[in-house]
């Protein structure tokens, strides 16, 4: 009874990622499924691979958060292109940051494919985080489904996922400071561009 019970389990997971070819069917069940089971979502992703399928779903992911935020900012298309690239680039920097912290710290043989999946998969918060109301609660559950993502894919305890996660967090708040006091002129033009308008009644 207990294994038919499994076997059952076992064919109601299927394995599947984000597919380019039915983006649309397959965007919406990876979406569904980050909502309803992020945990068994992660289980089941490949850990070796072609990252062709993260990094499309990434791409769209960074294409529909840029466009969001630039209309509801009124902004052009430059802001659109920045916020598009500066999505991309920070996703697979910080999947380097991270899979060389779980290597160093933990000793994880997990490839670079599997850390990217995570952050990749992850960023479907990022096209919600923009709505006011939404956005601190969309950044709090992107976290935790990096430390589930991280924890499936390395193998990692709940302790030394949450460590993993915390040290990234930390590296990021760093960096932001520290080019805030760098260079306050780009930073203040970068926040002129997420809000023209304030910009403009501030002349």
């Amino acid at each position: 009874m207990l294994r038919n019970d499994a076997m059952n389990d076992q064919e109601q997971i299927q394995p599947f990622e984000f597919e380019p070819e039915r983006c649309f069917d397959t965007f919406i069940g990876v979406a569904r499924e980050l909502i309803v089971r992020p945990r068994e979502f992660f289980r089941q992703l490949p850990k070796t691979g072609s990252v062709k399928n993260p990094l499309a779903f990434l791409t769209v992911c960074a294409f529909l958060t840029a466009l969001f935020v630039a209309n509801a900012r009124s902004g052009g298309v430059q802001l659109f292109l920045l916020l598009c690239c500066a999505n991309i680039f920070s996703t697979v920097l910080g999947s380097m940051v991270m899979h060389i912290l779980a290597q160093r710290m933990y000793r994880s043989q997990a490839p670079f494919g599997s850390t990217l999946r995570v952050l990749a998969y992850a960023s479907l918060m990022d096209t919600v985080s923009w709505i006011p109301l939404l956005g601190p609660l969309a950044y709090f559950y992107g976290l935790y489904l990096i430390f589930l993502g991280i924890q499936e894919q390395h193998q990692l305890t709940p302790r030394q996922a949450a460590l993993t996660v915390a040290i990234i967090v930390c590296i990021v708040t760093a960096l932001a400071m520290a080019i805030m006091l760098a260079s306050p002129g780009s930073f203040s033009q970068a926040l002129q561009m997420l809000d023209p308008q304030q910009a403009e009644n501030s002349l």
